[in-house]
């Protein structure tokens, strides 16, 4: 398989594209925050399409797979906006969040708006598709939700387990599972795909959350503290045996999202794809950190995988 950071470039482009003219198509959404829709590294499409080309046995970009990868990153662009507002970020992909462009009303609006175009996206598949698209979503406000009420009833662990389930990990496995759909496999190999993915998204949050650690504690932080600051309750004190922990949790996401397509889709995933596969949760990690980070050097020891 191609290597993964390479794969997001090869895409990125499609992906942009399809995304402007579904965008631009649609004369509710403003032509302003078009732009924004454009930014971003792609990484659920890109997981959606690298596990469609594994499965199907070729890098040739379908309209089916290419509308859902679309799908995936403009639910994601909708929630940004929203966590924006909600956690007071002032940077949103090198520009300025849109609530403080647009101010906080026309960004929800605007929000909205954009929701509504993943839907239009996967409904010409199925309603199988929209379905499952609306599931993702109630997990991920339901997420949210838990990480802004704060719950502190429950142990900070769980909480933060529940929290990266929701937010994060469940758009993560729809990715991984439409991809499986995409290529036209049974519900045995698409359930381990969407558990693949659930991993994988668990992973990259986990990741994001150091990255945010690390820019805090460099002072180079511009919001208020959210899940980074949950994760750090669930850290041994000290350095070397807080980075310790990152790289276990990071290690047991990883090995658990590789499980995931070694039970059920064994036969129908050849070794060379499910290594490859396991590769792409590594760099997607490693992506993540690498993206989030500062110039000055972090408060932790390196984690084994960056």
């Amino acid at each position: 398989m191609m290597p993964f950071p390479e794969f997001l470039e090869k895409i990125r482009p499609a992906v942009n594209r399809r995304i402007e003219e579904v965008a631009a198509g649609e004369e509710t959404i403003d032509p302003e925050i078009v732009p924004l829709l454009l930014r971003g590294k792609r990484m659920r499409a890109g997981l959606l399409l690298c596990v469609h080309a594994g499965l199907a046995g070729t890098t040739a970009l379908t309209r089916q797979a290419l509308d859902l990868a679309c799908a995936v990153e403009l639910a994601h662009a909708a929630s940004l906006i929203l966590d924006d507002i909600l956690d007071g970020d002032t940077v949103r992909r090198g520009v300025p969040s849109l609530h403080l462009s647009r101010g906080e009303g026309r960004a929800v609006l605007d929000a909205v708006g954009v929701l509504a175009l993943p839907y239009a996206l996967a409904a010409p598949y199925g309603s199988r598709y929209v379905t499952m698209l609306a599931s993702a979503q109630r997990s991920m406000a339901h997420g949210v939700a838990r990480e802004v009420a704060g719950e502190p009833q429950f142990p900070a662990a769980e909480l933060y387990d529940a929290i990266i389930t929701g937010k994060t990990g469940h758009l993560f496995s729809l990715a991984a599972a439409w991809g499986a759909m995409a290529a036209g496999e049974e519900e045995a190999v698409v359930a381990a795909f969407a558990g693949y993915g659930l991993s994988t998204g668990r992973a990259m949050q986990i990741a994001d959350d150091i990255a945010d650690m690390r820019a805090i504690a460099t002072g180079a932080g511009g919001c208020r503290p959210g899940s980074e600051a949950l994760l750090l309750r669930c850290l041994p004190p000290g350095p070397e045996r807080a980075g310790r922990a990152l790289g276990s949790m990071l290690d047991a996401e990883i090995a658990d999202a590789i499980a995931r397509i070694a039970g059920e889709a064994r036969q129908r995933v050849p070794p060379e794809v499910r290594e490859g596969l396991g590769q792409v949760v590594r760099d997607i990690v490693g992506l993540t950190i690498a993206g989030g980070m500062p110039d000055s050097s972090p408060p932790f020891p390196a984690c084994p995988l960056q």
